[in-house]
C-alpha cells in the first residue's frame, strides 16, 4: 500500500523549503544535476497529483494526518530522516516541510523515479529531499548509515515483511540514540475488507499478516530496542464508504474514476467523517539508549 497524502491549501507553506547543508548519506541517491523540465502534459500531472494529496487511496487520506506528530527541525538544525518504502514523495516532503532533510528508499526503480519527478516538480533541491533505490536490510548492513538518522517511518510497510522482528532491529541500528520510528499498519480487528482472503504465504509485495493490534505491535518494537511513547489510530465510516464504492463498483478503473468521481467523493467522506471506524494503527517509538 502506498503511502497517503493531505491535500496543501493557497495558504500552506511555501513548495521549495529553503535547502539544508547537503549530507553525505545523499551521495548514492539517483538524480540528475539539473532536472529536466517536463513537458506541459507532464506538468499537469504533477499538478493534478499534487492537488490530489494525500491521493484517492481514502485509508492513505485518513493516515496522513501521521505527519502532525513527525520530529521538527531548521536549517541549522535538520531532523535527519529516513523513509521506508516512498510511495509517492508526500510523507518525504512533509518531513522537509517541518525541518528535515529525508532520504527516501524503496525496492522499485519506478517509484524512485516518480519521487524525483515530484520532488524537482516542487522544485526541492535533492540535498534535502532524495530517493534511492535500496532494500532496508542492505542499506542498514553499510555502517556509514548507522546512527545516521533522528527518525526513520515505516508507513503499511512492516505487515508486508515476514521477519518484522530482523526489520525493526535494521531500523534501530539506522537511528541515532532516542531517535523516533514512526510505524502505521492495519488494525488487524477491522473487519470492513473480510469478504475475501486478506494475507499470502510468502512475501510477494501483498500482506503476510493482516496488521497488528496495538500490543502485537508494541511487543514486536519491545523486543527489538525500543520503548513504544505513544498511539494513534485513524478510519472514518466516511473512508470505509469510499473505499466500498471504489472496489465494488470502479474495480480495475479505479483510479481514473477516483479521479473524475473525487469530488463527490471527498463529500462522502466529510460527511460521514464523524463517525469512527478505524482501519490503521501507529505506533511512535523511541530507539532505548544503549
Amino acid at each position: 500500500m502506498k503511502t497517503a497524502f493531505e491535500e496543501k491549501s493557497a495558504n500552506s507553506t511555501p513548495r521549495n523549503p529553503s535547502p539544508a547543508v547537503a549530507d553525505p548519506l545523499f551521495r548514492d541517491a539517483k538524480s540528475p544535476s539539473i532536472p529536466t523540465k517536463p513537458g506541459f502534459l507532464a506538468r499537469a500531472l504533477l499538478t493534478l497529483k499534487f492537488r490530489m494529496w494525500p491521493g484517492t487511496n481514502w485509508v492513505s487520506r485518513d493516515k496522513s494526518a501521521v505527519v502532525q506528530h513527525l520530529l521538527q527541525g531548521t536549517d541549522e538544525q535538520p531532523v535527519r530522516t529516513l523513509d521506508c518504502g516512498c510511495g509517492n514523495a508526500y510523507f518525504a516532503y512533509e518531513a522537509v516541510r517541518r525541518g528535515a532533510t529525508c532520504l527516501g528508499i524503496t525496492i522499485h526503480d519506478w517509484e524512485r523515479r516518480n519521487c524525483e519527478e515530484m520532488r524537482d516538480f516542487l522544485q526541492i533541491s535533492a540535498d534535502r529531499m532524495a530517493f534511492r533505490t535500496d532494500r532496508l536490510d542492505r542499506f542498514a548492513d553499510d555502517s556509514a548509515n548507522h546512527r545516521a538518522f533522528d527518525q526513520v517511518l515505516l508507513f503499511d510497510v512492516i505487515e508486508h515483511i515476514m521477519d518484522a522482528g530482523a526489520a525493526l532491529r535494521q531500523v534501530h541500528v539506522l537511528l541515532d540514540d532516542n531517535g523516533f520510528v514512526y510505524l502505521t499498519t492495519p488494525d488487524r480487528d477491522w473487519g470492513a475488507n473480510a469478504s475475501k482472503i486478506r494475507v499470502t504465504r510468502f512475501e510477494d509485495g501483498w500482506h503476510v499478516r493482516n496488521g497488528y493490534t496495538f500490543e502485537q505491535l508494541e511487543a514486536v518494537l519491545e523486543e527489538s530496542g525500543f520503548e513504544p511513547i505513544d498511539r494513534l489510530r485513524f478510519g472514518t465510516l466516511g473512508s470505509t464508504v469510499v473505499q466500498k464504492i471504489q472496489f465494488s463498483l470502479f474495480g480495475r478503473f479505479i483510479d481514473p474514476l477516483s479521479v473524475l468521481f473525487f469530488p463527490i467523493l471527498k463529500a462522502i467522506s466529510v460527511a460521514l467523517s464523524p463517525w469512527r471506524d478505524n482501519h490503521t494503527i501507529c505506533v511512535i517509538a523511541r530507539k532505548k539508549s544503549t
